[in-house]
């Protein structure tokens, strides 16, 4: 699902305006028309081309690796620094992405997600993203933030959680099946064990009237023997 999520996201198109101070010469002559050259029409990108352009993996380079992506990890396993799976059963996204070396963003795409929590849920789409726009504007001045990297950070982060989550579904499968057939074996152990149980215990039982049997045989022998009185049998 995750990986479906992931191809759809990538085939998006995201519209980038050119720089303002730029004007379009596209069938624009200035003899000819006296008026202010027109502004550049908005450049569309695919996520995957943006993700391409921008430092770090292609989205199909992000991997997770196999020793750490296990539900039962061994002792001696090479762990990040904190687990994916806190003690409270919580999952640590940080660490996924940390295993899967992304590079680190100006504004991440948790950041935007604040922002947009911020904003009024009854504010129109248009509104939002005007919004979310005039603000990455000023960040932009500030901090170098762009609307390519925060989309960049945020298709990585989907690739590493799609990598994670598969290679820990196939080792969470073969861990199960291993476990399932280690059940089957020991339950065939217990079964061998009952059977041998109830063998032991018939046994016993024979043995026991045997036993019995020949000690009053014997001590028919001694009480033939001896100065006792009925009701013994050999009295």
């Amino acid at each position: 699902m995750i990986r479906e999520t992931l191809k759809k996201a990538a085939g998006l198109f995201v519209e980038f305006e050119e720089d303002p101070n730029k004007v379009s010469t596209s069938g624009y002559d200035p003899l000819e028309d006296p008026s202010p050259a027109p502004a550049p029409a908005p450049k569309a990108k695919t996520i995957e081309q943006i993700v391409r352009e921008q430092p770090g993996p292609n989205l199909d380079e992000i991997k997770v690796p196999e020793e750490v992506a296990t539900p039962v990890p061994a002792p001696e396993a090479t762990a990040p620094t904190e687990p994916v799976v806190r003690p409270d059963g919580t999952i640590n996204f940080e660490s996924i992405y940390s295993l899967a070396k992304l590079p680190t963003s100006p504004f991440t795409a948790e950041q935007i997600l604040e922002l947009f929590a911020s904003l009024p849920a009854d504010l129109p789409i248009d509104s939002k993203r005007a919004t979310i726009k005039v603000t990455l504007g000023a960040m932009a001045k500030t901090l170098g933030v762009t609307t390519e990297q925060i989309v960049a950070d945020a298709s990585r982060k989907l690739a590493a959680l799609a990598a994670y989550n598969e290679s820990f579904t196939k080792q969470a499968t073969d861990y199960c099946a291993r476990a399932e057939i280690e059940i089957m074996t020991l339950e065939q152990q217990i079964a061998d064990k009952k059977k041998a149980i109830e063998e032991a215990k018939a046994k016993q039982e024979t043995m026991n009237e045997a036993c019995v049997k020949e000690s009053d045989r014997l001590d028919d022998v001694l009480e033939f023997f001896s100065m006792d009185v009925p009701p013994s049998k050999m009295a």
